[in-house]
């Protein structure tokens, strides 16, 4: 994969990957001298090339950054583990799942885009007659994906309804209104005599 990137790029992202893992060693202490096998240049390199070809932006590393270093147990070994919290750090931005999920079954989900995209991909009608236990379960598989291709630039619109707003105002006895429609009535009495 290294092949699809600029060295500079490369470099750049070691560096920031070295600096991480420096922060690992302060933040973790002898938890870190345990496992600083696994925190090397040569794996700095990896991670790099993992977080290029994951496509975060400088946001979600931040925010990630900072979740690895202060609220994690233990230091995170793996990139994908790193990139994973990016990526969660990404979804924070959406309505909570659980929230969404309540919003489209209540179908109030043209609110938001992300609620009804994933609306439409669980199925609207599977919504309103499927047992929760079902559409749930479908709703927890799809939100995450529809969140991530909505925060990678994906557009999603909510339709605009077309419907006409009707409003029912009695006509008031003796108005305007009520002249012209008596009028009428008088004049279709006259041609039906």
């Amino acid at each position: 994969m290294e092949w699809k990137y600029k060295p500079d790029a490369i470099k750049a992202a070691t560096a920031r990957v070295l600096a991480l893992f420096e922060e690992f060693k302060t933040e973790y202490g002898d938890l870190f001298e345990y496992k600083k096998h696994r925190f090397t240049t040569a794996r700095a390199r990896e991670w790099a090339v993992e977080l290029l070809e994951s496509g975060i932006n400088a946001e979600q590393y931040q925010n990630a950054r900072y979740q690895a270093v202060k609220n994690q147990k233990y230091p995170i070994e793996r990139a994908y583990e790193f990139i994973q919290l990016c990526q969660q750090s990404a979804l924070n931005d959406y309505p909570e799942i659980r929230d969404a999920y309540t919003r489209a079954a209540n179908l109030k989900y043209k609110k938001h885009e992300v609620i009804y995209e994933t609306a439409k991909r669980v199925g609207t009608w599977e919504l309103k007659t499927q047992p929760e236990s079902i559409s749930y379960k479908s709703w927890q598989k799809h939100y995450p994906e529809v969140c991530k291709e909505h925060s990678e630039g994906a557009d999603f619109k909510v339709p605009e309804s077309h419907r006409v707003e009707h409003s029912h105002a009695p006509v008031q006895a003796g108005s305007e209104a009520d002249k012209a429609i008596m009028a009428q009535l008088a004049e279709l009495r006259r041609l039906s005599a």
